[in-house]
């Protein structure tokens, strides 16, 4: 996680140095000092990050404003998450994180039938579920149980590190706002130890749709 697009592009180059370039990146669009498709314009630019394999703009705002700025400067964005994220499109936000791909169908019974064979490509993953609320718990483990993935709970990012030191995991959804560690200082803390450097964590937040948008991604 970072938490403005200087930051981003830091840890992109950073990433690249130490051969763990990343293959997705999700993207904020309204950031205080660059906005998304500015800084996927120059990341997109720097023939070091041009490989960057995908993007997903994050957004709570007109999603085809923002489409249509991107299409205008000639920028490919390779997704839009929109704000407040509902429980299929977090799955898709894994899928994506884990390699998959989701196919949209044009017909609802071809996207159900698409979104059916990606979460068949899940079954079996283990996660790893690092929140605090016990609604958020209950909502996600639904979600994620009818996709066929093994989610075990953290309450805190202690007991994420703590669990994570016990068992293998092939992702982690973190929760940013959790009492005695927060999901920033916990992802800080997984990065550090090199077997974790490829783990996908996706970021979870309530106060990025109520304002608090730069601290996420």
């Amino acid at each position: 996680m970072t938490l403005d697009s200087k930051d981003a592009i830091r840890e992109l180059e950073q990433a690249k140095i130490e051969q763990r370039p990343y293959g997705l990146v999700l993207m904020d669009w309204m950031m205080p000092d660059m906005d998304g498709v500015e800084t996927i314009k120059q990341i997109r630019s720097d023939s070091q990050l041009s490989k960057t394999q995908a993007f997903v703009m994050v957004t709570a705002y007109n999603r085809e404003e923002l489409l249509q700025k991107a299409a205008f400067q000639r920028i490919k964005i390779d997704g839009v998450l929109v704000k407040p994220v509902n429980p299929s499109a977090l799955l898709g936000s894994i899928l994506n994180a884990l390699g998959k791909e989701v196919v949209q169908g044009s017909r609802r019974q071809e996207k159900e039938a698409s979104y059916k064979e990606a979460s068949e490509s899940l079954r079996g993953v283990h996660l790893l579920l690092a929140e605090d609320n016990a609604v958020n718990q209950e909502l996600a483990i639904e979600v994620l149980q009818k996709a066929g993935i093994k989610v075990d709970i953290a309450n805190n990012g202690v007991e994420a590190l703590h669990m994570l030191s016990q068992a293998m995991y092939d992702g982690v959804l973190m929760d940013c706002q959790m009492p005695i560690m927060d999901g920033f200082e916990a992802t800080r803390r997984i990065r550090q130890e090199a077997k974790f450097a490829d783990l996908p964590i996706l970021a979870m937040t309530a106060n990025a749709m109520a304002g608090d948008k730069e601290r996420v991604i």
